[in-house]
């Protein structure tokens, strides 16, 4: 999936963000504490919740973006407003509350510039044809998932992944379900490990246990970052440490620095060398298409680690795309300002610009100095 525009309003919180355009690869939203960077990431999070079913109350949304296969649609819609002695949230389960509805939606293939769903409170067509009458809560991409028009479509916003580096990553252990004899037997080589929907810890495993070239390339990576390591291993955890099925797989990290005897779990390392793990991991492994949301990128990590990394973000991710907020100045001078979105705010209004809407200067360092100014007025 890439993202190309975005445009979102949220008539219940009265907050809305004018039509961003995103880079290809990689985007910086720029801007000092409590502009809206944040509330950008989560309201792409929010559409993927839509097109799983979720109604979110007032949210009104324009995207347009393109499929794994190139396809380019533009979907938008409206939820109605309830207030607070109305609305039923997802977790509840008062039948007296309602949720919000679909005021109306739309979906455009822009190849052709014909609209495969238009949806309003009288009447919905799909592909044309007249629909009979169907939940007035969920989005039609939820509703026609199984056609073949529409799943493909569903499929690009399961590959949007919300990265929260406010909290420590290694927090919630991931597991599958999946004993580890089966896991072998399911994916035989790389690419079939990469084009998974197992997270991310778990395609490190499989890459560790099937021995692949890959596994080694990523050591190799962390091992630049940090010389005082010498190995990198990834093993299933054992059941006396953890009150586990013992036909689940709960792969653990762990590194070995130089003259230390012990290794050290993933829960006794530090945030910032774990964090540094998922990220490497998350630029080689993550699905061709994902688009992988960073709140906070910097958060945790040494500053030993920022300029590799970043570099990484924009040389070596293939077919991914990032989004990713920051006001760390060494993150921002790190990445080059073409690559910027400086996001500011007036109210409920998010304001978004390109770098090149300032008279920034020529070099990386002035750039940076300019946008330090800008930000300093902002805030």
């Amino acid at each position: 999936m890439r993202i190309k525009s975005l445009r979102i309003k949220n008539n219940y919180l009265d907050w809305e963000f004018e039509e961003i355009t995103f880079f290809y690869n990689l985007t910086l939203l720029v801007g000092v504490s409590g502009v809206g960077k944040t509330q950008i990431l989560r309201a792409i999070d929010d559409l993927q919740d839509i097109a799983n079913g979720r109604a979110i109350n007032g949210f009104e949304w324009y995207i347009v973006f393109s499929t794994v296969s190139n396809k380019e649609y533009t979907w938008e819609g409206s939820f109605s407003v309830l207030d607070d002695t109305l609305f039923k949230s997802e977790d509840d389960d008062n039948e007296g509350k309602a949720k919000p509805t679909i005021i109306f939606e739309k979906l455009k293939d822009n190849a052709v510039n014909e609209y495969l769903i238009d949806r309003n409170t009288n009447s919905t067509t799909f592909n044309g044809n007249i629909m009979p009458k169907l939940s007035s809560s969920q989005s039609m991409i939820y509703i026609l998932k199984e056609e073949p028009s529409i799943n493909g479509i569903v499929e690009a916003f399961e590959k949007i992944i919300f990265k929260d580096h406010t909290h420590r990553e290694g927090g919630k252990i991931s597991f599958s379900r999946k004993p580890i004899k089966s896991l072998r037997e399911s994916y035989k080589n790389f690419e079939e490990i990469k084009n998974s929907s197992e997270d991310i810890r778990i395609k490190l495993f499989l890459c560790s246990e099937l021995k692949l070239d890959i596994f080694q390339g990523i050591k190799n990576r962390f091992i630049d970052i940090f010389p005082q390591i010498e190995d990198i291993k990834i093993s299933q955890v054992e059941q006396k440490d953890f009150p586990i099925n013992i036909d689940q797989t709960i792969p653990i990290i762990s590194i070995k620095e130089k003259d230390v005897p012990k290794w050290i779990r993933e829960d006794r390392m530090s945030s910032g060398m774990l964090r540094t793990i998922i990220h490497i991991c998350e630029i080689l492994l993550s699905n061709d298409g994902s688009v992988i949301l960073i709140d906070e990128f910097e958060n945790s990590l040494g500053i030993n680690c920022i300029d590799i990394l970043t570099d990484d973000l924009i040389h070596e991710n293939r077919n991914l795309q990032f989004i990713a907020t920051s006001h760390h100045p060494y993150i921002i001078n790190n990445i080059p300002y073409e690559y910027w979105k400086i996001v500011s705010r007036k109210g409920g209004k998010i304001h978004i610009k390109d770098a090149s809407a300032y008279s920034l200067g020529k070099s990386k360092q002035d750039a940076f100095l300019q946008l330090t100014k800008i930000l300093e007025k902002q805030s």
